[in-house]
């Protein structure tokens, strides 16, 4: 096979340097939102966060069709093209060509949609009422994250496992908008320019992975690509991998769309920012997932079964490992987390998030089984049905419960549906990889989680207030709250750690010794 200047300088990365790598930005990704949130949830209030949130949905539809399962798909296929620099390139460019076509197309479609607002909107009368949240100013600057998609090519960078530069890019301009965001975004008012600055910021990511030309070729013997140049033979798996996220997209950013419909601009934001805490920590829990995928890709396409099974049972048990202590530790502390990290207006979503944090567990597991096997392998039919029925339970359970329960309703749908979509998932591929069993070995991290929210809980029962007593005489209430989620914080971290040495599990002394290879080098 031609081996040149394109693979060399990609060789892959370790898994265990890729996950550091990957898990150093989600550290960025939660950390920011801690920083941001606050700010904006007091600045933007709930309506404001629900107006952004809800136009912002319409934009998300948009750009699912304009990605056209291009992550996925394209990720796959530079990583079983690697080793061949005239194919890898090739597939490079007939998979742009076609996602440069369906943005251009998603962004003509939503200049239609203001269009038809605003003309809908000068005609007067009840037609409009349907949809109040909807604003035309907002839609177009977020449609600049349309633009985004169509400069996007990270697909190349994972599928060469090369998570530095993406890691090193979105690092930089994440801090610089967050920067912005703190000096220009003062008022309920400055919803726009918060909006430019989010998806503003975008834009210029995506640029950036373009100026890497000198490490990345891609317009090197560009004869060689028009030979035989057809984008059109990537179509078919593109959008067999596009039915998924559409259907997937029904039961995660169809909430919002429901929840403006069904109730109010206030459950949008209690919704809304309780789906922050929730993805963000959820970004931790499954960072190994997005190194994973284009790993199990190539041990799919070289017939490495054995290996794969290998992988993804120490994947499970270390996102699992993880997961549970966020899971159980957001659950108990959300009442007292939510009025300090919210503000007072935010009250009501205690509820939402603490049943909401049930997600965190069962998306864990779906993205090993679903994401990380059932795609990496092309077993698209089986997840195609797995997330139809997420889908379907979705929508049905939402129309019955948000009228009643709002953003409440939402949550309890969804963790509904996440729960048949995984259950389905291990049924399903019992044959090849046996999930359940691997599941069942995580028992001692997971009762070790739920030990620390039991001590986290007692703590909070019989000292809570004996701390408010101490500090409030010398501090701020958002202060001191914040002092005593830390000390609960240290204390879950030191119990949940302290139960798995007492029951001997395996996954903490293998990430343990991992962490001190990798810092050793």
């Amino acid at each position: 096979m031609l081996k040149t200047n394109l693979v060399m300088n990609h060789k892959p990365s370790s898994l265990s340097k890729n996950y550091i790598y990957n898990l150093i930005y989600q550290v960025l990704v939660v950390i920011i939102p801690i920083i941001l949130i606050p700010y904006l949830s007091r600045v933007l209030e709930p309506s404001g966060t629900g107006l952004y949130a809800f136009n912002y949905t319409i934009v998300t539809y948009l750009s699912y069709f304009a990605l056209l399962g291009v992550q996925l798909y394209g990720t796959k296929a530079i990583a079983t093209k690697k080793d061949d620099e005239k194919h890898l390139r090739k597939t490079f460019f007939e998979i742009l060509t076609l996602k440069v076509i369906t943005s251009l197309i998603s962004i003509s479609l939503l200049f239609l949609i203001v269009l038809l607002i605003e003309v809908i909107r000068s005609m007067g009368g009840a037609t409009f009422s349907l949809s109040p949240l909807l604003s035309p100013q907002i839609l177009l600057i977020q449609g600049l994250f349309l633009l985004a998609n169509l400069l996007d090519i990270t697909f190349l960078y994972t599928g060469l496992e090369n998570f530095k530069g993406i890691v090193i890019r979105n690092s930089i301009i994440k801090i610089m908008t967050l920067g912005l965001i703190f000096v220009f975004v003062k008022e309920k008012s400055d919803l726009w320019i918060y909006a430019l600055i989010i998806n503003g910021g975008e834009v210029i990511s995506q640029s950036i992975l373009w100026m890497d030309r000198k490490r990345i070729p891609l317009f090197k013997n560009l004869n060689e690509v028009k030979m035989d140049f057809k984008p059109t033979r990537h179509l078919k798996d593109m959008v067999i991998l596009f039915v998924p996220q559409v259907i997937i997209l029904l039961y995660t950013s169809l909430n919002v769309t429901m929840i403006g419909l069904l109730s109010t601009d206030i459950e949008v934001g209690f919704f809304d920012m309780s789906s922050r805490i929730i993805n963000t920590v959820l970004v931790i829990a499954t960072a190994l997932g997005t190194v994973m995928l284009p790993r199990i890709s190539k041990y799919h396409h070289e017939g490495k079964h054995e290996e794969i099974k290998l992988i993804l049972d120490k994947s499970l048990k270390t996102t699992t490992y993880l997961a549970y202590p966020l899971m159980v530790g957001l659950l108990v502390l959300s009442t007292i987390f939510v009025p300090w990290f919210f503000g007072p207006l935010y009250v009501d979503a205690t509820n939402v998030l603490k049943f909401y944090a049930i997600k965190i567990g069962l998306v864990t597991l779906s993205n090993v089984i679903g994401i990380q096997y059932m795609i990496s392998t092309n077993k698209y039919k089986p997840f195609i049905i797995s997330v139809s029925i997420g889908a379907v339970i979705t929508l049905l359970l939402n129309i019955f419960l948000i009228p009643v329960y709002g953003a409440l309703g939402a949550v309890i749908a969804s963790l509904i549906a996440e729960g048949f979509v995984t259950l389905y998932q291990i049924i399903s591929t019992r044959k090849e990889i046996p999930f359940a069993r691997y599941i069942l070995e995580t028992s001692k991290a997971f009762i070790a989680a739920i030990l620390m929210g039991v001590i986290i809980y007692l703590m909070d029962l019989g000292f809570y207030q004996d701390l408010v007593q101490l500090l409030s005489p010398r501090l701020s209430v958002d202060f001191y709250t914040l002092i005593i989620l830390g000390i609960y914080g240290i204390l879950g971290v030191i119990t949940y750690y302290l139960f798995n040495l007492i029951f001997k599990t395996n996954v903490q002394m293998d990430i343990m010794n991992r962490f001190i290879k990798i810092f050793k080098k």
